[in-house]
């Protein structure tokens, strides 16, 4: 099935796990012919060295310490048209840069998928934090707001769009000012695509972090009513237990049986319905949040 992502400038945040998500997405979109632009940045959690070798946090951990280096040698035996960048869209004045190089590169970008993730340690109302909110909503809800933010502003050039000619609020009352602005234009590809998870709304243990997502799937729909008149869907895809290093042997037998289809995810299936909500397949379908998770908490 031929997707329409051939030589589509797509920006991924999130990717330096080689066996994370970000990376298993960054692959499939270079396998459709997509122009891909991958951002990470080096975390500082604590692991044993000696734990790596298996599945768990330690392994985890160590894996978003890295740079790109290993998703950069299966990318590059598939594509040349490649970037990857080392950047903080916890920073604003980062993520205009961020853009600035892709735009150099590639041109305008047309799909955004906003993987990266802040997971704070102490993620429980007996033991958390200002810095363990602040490490995941800097990250979860600022830098997705930012980069959205600016994918927008880039993306509205095309229509010749100013905030200035006619408020936000006049355009939602008068649904045919959306027309005017677009006719006569041909149909553009704009995509952002968020992340959140399954458990989103009820997450006991990992307070932050759930609240976060919750958050996310919020602005999902609130930003899908404000950009849909530019041509641009924004949807959600919210992963199950996802093996992407960090679950042991322990959480995998205790998880199991709360999945109807009796497996972990696999980084590819979050990546395959990544790809749909980026495609042609999908330009009548916004403001959506879609759980990849065999069932897990339905």
């Amino acid at each position: 099935m031929n997707l329409g992502l051939k030589d589509k400038v797509v920006l991924i945040t999130g990717t330096n796990n080689p066996e994370g998500i970000g990376a298993a997405t960054a692959l499939a979109f270079a396998r459709e012919g997509a122009k891909v632009a991958m951002v990470y940045k080096k975390l500082n959690h604590s692991y044993d060295k000696d734990k790596i070798g298996s599945n768990g946090f330690d392994r985890y951990h160590e894996a978003l310490s890295r740079d790109c280096i290993a998703l950069e040698e299966e990318i590059k035996k598939i594509t040349s048209d490649y970037l990857i960048i080392e950047g903080d869209i916890r920073k604003q004045e980062n993520v205009a840069d961020i853009f600035e190089s892709v735009e150099k590169r590639f041109g305008t970008v047309n799909v955004l998928v906003n993987n990266a993730c802040g997971y704070p340690v102490n993620d429980t109302i007996f033991t958390i934090t200002e810095k363990d909110i602040n490490d995941g909503y800097d990250v979860d809800v600022k830098g997705l707001i930012f980069m959205i933010q600016e994918f927008v502003k880039r993306f509205s050039k095309f229509y010749g769009y100013s905030p200035k000619e006619t408020s936000l609020q006049e355009r939602l009352v008068d649904r045919s000012l959306s027309k005017d602005l677009t006719a006569g234009i041909p149909k553009l590809h704009g995509r952002i695509i968020n992340m959140s998870t399954d458990a989103a709304q009820v997450m006991p243990g990992v307070i932050a972090y759930g609240s976060s997502k919750a958050a996310v799937e919020a602005l999902t729909r609130s930003i899908a009513i404000e950009v849909g008149h530019l041509g641009i869907t924004v949807n959600t895809v919210a992963p199950g237990p996802t093996q992407t290093g960090y679950i042991d042997t322990e959480l995998e037998n205790s998880v199991l049986p709360s999945i109807p289809l009796g497996r972990l995810g696999e980084p590819g299936d979050i990546a395959d319905m990544i790809l749909f909500f980026a495609s042609e397949k999908a330009s009548w379908i916004t403001g959506q949040v879609i759980k990849v998770s065999g069932g897990h908490a339905l």
